[in-house]
């Protein structure tokens, strides 16, 4: 047969493209299987339902359930909406405090910013001023060795000279070493470049003395008995040459000949000698203390 709307034949048993076809054969499979399959299970609840006598319709249920859910929520809504109005003071006050706080706590931490800032300063400065002030005092304690030194009132050790003197042998009177000779023979020895002297491990210096006290010798206060000792430290290759050259040397050496004392010297690479013992000033001032001890005020008279 042909088709009478186009007039092409159509073959034998195939269907008349005039007629409508079935749903399920233009329908997708895959929809057409989701489909029948909520249709039965619904066809299946309802069929439980109507054998169980349950004939109420389901749909004014569900639209009274619904109407109910919206009741409430809209009943809740209300309520939050009225505490909130309620609650929206209270909230701003705290907000205010909250605000406050905040601003007072940051002109806090400003203000302690700022004395972090100024203790930083300060520490700084004052690590500044202590830097000089150990250099001053390094400064002030290599002066106070070199005085200690140069003045006697510390141990010191070094190369030099030491010198036996004795009595001559068998004149208990004559032949006596007396104090102005052992002074002489240290005043040669100054002269010549020694350092540091002592007499039997008593050190010479400024406060100290060498004196007779009837035939005995004191050195610094205390007896001293023959041989004498004298240690000098100095350069050992000029200064036995230059004792000689020296006007004490000369007078020291003429008293040797003449009264005939034993003389004996030698170098020495290292003598040690101990300091000078301390001695309390009674009577010296410094310039600008007052007599009794008090410093001296500015513009006060002598």
């Amino acid at each position: 047969m042909a088709d009478t709307r186009t007039g092409t034949p159509t073959a034998p048993g195939e269907p008349d493209a005039g007629r409508r076809l079935p749903e399920h054969v233009t329908t997708p499979l895959l929809t057409l299987i989701t489909a029948r399959s909520m249709d039965e299970d619904y066809a299946h609840v309802a069929q439980k339902r109507a054998v169980a006598g349950d004939a109420r319709p389901r749909a004014v249920r569900s639209h009274w359930s619904s109407f109910l859910a919206i009741a409430a929520l809209g009943v809740m809504a209300a309520v939050v909406a009225v505490q909130t109005d309620r609650e929206a003071p209270a909230n701003e006050l705290s907000r205010a405090a909250l605000v406050q706080q905040i601003d007072t706590r940051s002109d806090d931490v400003r203000a302690l910013q700022a004395d972090v800032a100024r203790l930083t300063r300060f520490n700084a400065s004052v690590a500044s001023n202590s830097t000089r002030t150990q250099t001053d005092l390094g400064d002030v304690d290599a002066r106070v060795r070199r005085a200690e030194l140069t003045t006697g009132f510390s141990p010191v050790h070094g190369p030099g000279v030491r010198i036996t003197v004795d009595n001559r042998p068998g004149d208990e009177v004559d032949g006596e070493v007396l104090d102005e000779d052992l002074a002489t023979l240290v005043d040669g020895l100054f002269e010549a470049g020694a350092e540091a002297v002592a007499i039997n491990d008593q050190r010479i210096n400024a406060l100290g003395g060498i004196r007779n006290t009837n035939r005995a010798v004191h050195v610094n206060g205390r007896p001293v008995n023959a041989p004498y000792v004298v240690s000098a430290i100095g350069d050992p290759r000029t200064l036995q040459a230059r004792l000689v050259e020296t006007y004490q040397g000369q007078q020291w050496f003429g008293r040797v000949n003449n009264f005939g004392f034993v003389y004996e010297a030698e170098n020495v690479d290292d003598i040690r000698l101990p300091a000078a013992p301390e001695r309390v000033l009674r009577d010296v001032i410094g310039l600008d203390a007052e007599p009794y001890g008090g410093p001296a005020q500015e513009g006060s008279s002598p």
